[in-house]
């Protein structure tokens, strides 16, 4: 008797903590990224319905940022960030922005999708609707509704919290 009670108490500890773990709409992959959001083309990402996208560069200290028009340019992360710590921009890279109905919250996502799981697996952004769309196995996110699909069968795009005092902006999980 003492057997079952032991299964059934460990089989139920087992299934209520992996419940709360997939009911997370944040990712479990290390983010620490840190901005100025009041200067281009971060500001950008303050705009309603403007994304923006961050992933690491070619060499240590470096990050491409790409702005809501599309355009990309190398970036070089400040001494002071530098020693506060490496910059970590989740699996394939952060989408950093303003959902174009709410209350003007920043949003950060990640740019992998959480379908197939793989960092080279980035969605590619519609900049005039706020879509996402997987090249790979072409679902269709909402960046304006909490990433969630809206085409094919999968969950939403990983989330990550964001941190903003009207200036600095700091996206960690």
């Amino acid at each position: 008797m003492k057997k079952i009670t032991r299964l059934i108490l460990l089989l139920s500890l087992v299934f209520t903590a992996t419940g709360c773990d997939s009911d997370s709409p944040y990712s479990s992959y290390h983010a620490n990224f840190i901005f100025d959001g009041n200067i281009h083309p971060y500001i950008q990402a303050r705009s309603f319905g403007q994304f923006i996208c961050v992933k690491q560069g070619a060499n240590i200290g470096q990050y491409k940022v790409t702005d809501a028009l599309g355009n990309t340019q190398t970036v070089n992360v400040s001494q002071i960030h530098l020693q506060q710590g490496k910059f970590y921009y989740g699996l394939g890279g952060l989408i950093i922005g303003t959902p174009s109905m709410g209350d003007g919250t920043l949003w950060a996502y990640d740019w992998a999708c959480p379908e197939c799981d793989l960092a080279r697996c980035r969605v590619e952004i519609d900049y005039t609707t706020g879509h996402a769309t997987c090249p790979r196995c072409n679902a269709k996110y909402d960046l304006n509704s909490s990433g969630i699909a809206i085409e094919g069968n999968a969950r939403p795009l990983w989330r990550y919290r964001v941190f903003d005092n009207g200036s600095e902006v700091i996206i960690q999980n």
